[in-house]
């Protein structure tokens, strides 16, 4: 259910921002910190989003909370109430600012939007979803959804420099419309000087991870398209030969996709007894600090955050040689980058990182450097502020 409208009580200096994202763990997790900078910057916040576990926790902290469920995959009917549903709300609220996130809220939210004469439409591009390996047909379609959606925009954040460049070559937009904003986390959380020995020898035991293991580790939602088979299949072999080596897998399930995976396929590739499936998490800091080695050998990303995340946290890190994960890994220097899909360019970065100790350690400072140059999240919130003052 929505709260009440705070339209009647809220002051006419304060300007109101409506954030758009599919489900309220996204609000959670990637854009809190927006939200909890743009609250003390003195914006009414609300949030929009599919009810789910921590929408009471949203409440909590000071956002007007707006539950509209917005699928995942496409559903005609059901987009088309998520659109009504909105396009009322901001009407009613008399929102001053939309800023919409994720590929499908930023079609739908800016659509209510507009149709509601919302004065200032903004949209943030966490990675556009069509990509190089996907069919040609449904690649037009998906670049033709990013012009509509553009065409609402009064402006554009980019998380990617890539992206930015792909948005002007295909038309999406012009260039004086899109802006860069990059990703960040907060570096006092990931931060490796937090966990010494002790506490990591603890939260070992605490999860079933023998001290003496090296870990691989990996966040993504459980879908195909995280490259997780290529890991199971990459593993396999890495762990037969190898009895020290373990593997952490953390991540939200996901039922409604059509390449789900669960648990159980563990036991096809025969790396169940150790393989750690922790599900999604709020620990993460801590998770990191019991890995040792990072993957996320990923079909397509925007600026993957978890990458971030295990870079600040001083972990070698192997990815695909795609967007988003160029921007975090410099190849040969904080960690590798191999093609996607190649199970056995994957499995070999990672049995070098397993083989060597001092190489692990080199590369991880150089990747919780390369973090504290680029990846500070205070940066991106002072960007989406300086937006909503500007625009």
């Amino acid at each position: 259910m929505a709260n009440p409208s705070r339209q009647e009580t809220r002051g006419h200096a304060e300007t109101s921002v409506a954030v758009v994202c599919a489900i309220d763990i996204t609000l959670k997790v990637l854009l809190i910190a927006q939200v909890k900078a743009a609250q003390r910057a003195g914006y009414v916040v609300h949030g929009v989003c599919t009810e789910g576990p921590v929408f009471q926790w949203l409440t909590d902290q000071g956002i007007t909370m707006h539950a509209v469920t917005i699928r995942r995959s496409i559903s005609p009917l059901s987009d088309l109430v998520a659109l009504w549903r909105m396009f009322r709300y901001f009407k009613r609220e008399k929102v001053d600012i939309v800023h919409t996130h994720t590929p499908k809220c930023s079609l739908l939210g800016q659509l209510a939007a507009k149709l509601a004469g919302v004065p200032t439409i903004i949209n943030t591009i966490h990675g556009f979803y069509f990509h190089d390996n996907m069919k040609p047909m449904a690649r037009r379609f998906y670049v033709l959804m990013e012009r509509i959606a553009a065409l609402c925009s009064t402006k554009i954040l980019s998380q990617n420099p890539e992206d930015v460049e792909t948005a002007v070559r295909l038309g999406i937009c012009n260039r004086d419309k899109i802006r860069l904003l990059g990703n960040g986390v907060d570096l006092s959380k990931f931060d490796p000087q937090r966990f010494d020995k002790e506490f990591q020898r603890k939260k070992r035991t605490e999860i079933g991870l023998p001290q003496a293991a090296i870990v691989v580790g990996i966040i993504g939602r459980l879908v195909k398209e995280k490259g997780y088979l290529e890991l199971f299949a990459a593993m396999q072999p890495i762990m037969q030969a190898d009895p020290n080596v373990w593997l952490m897998v953390i991540g939200p399930e996901e039922p409604e996709k059509a390449d789900r995976i669960s648990q159980a396929i563990l036991a096809h590739y025969g790396i169940a007894e150790r393989t750690r499936w922790l599900g999604s998490r709020d620990d993460i800091p801590e998770l990191l600090a019991c890995c040792d080695i990072y993957t996320l050998p990923s079909w397509r990303e925007g600026f993957p955050r978890s990458a971030i995340e295990a870079a600040a946290m001083g972990l070698p890190i192997v990815a695909t040689d795609i967007r988003g994960c160029r921007q975090v890994v410099k190849d040969g220097t904080n960690g590798f980058l191999v093609p996607v899909r190649n199970i056995g360019l994957l499995g070999s970065a990672i049995k070098r990182l397993i083989a060597d100790e001092d190489l692990r350690a080199r590369m991880g400072r150089a990747g919780c450097e390369k973090a504290r140059r680029e990846f500070d999240e205070q940066k991106v919130c002072q960007i989406v502020l300086d937006t909503y003052r500007d625009c």
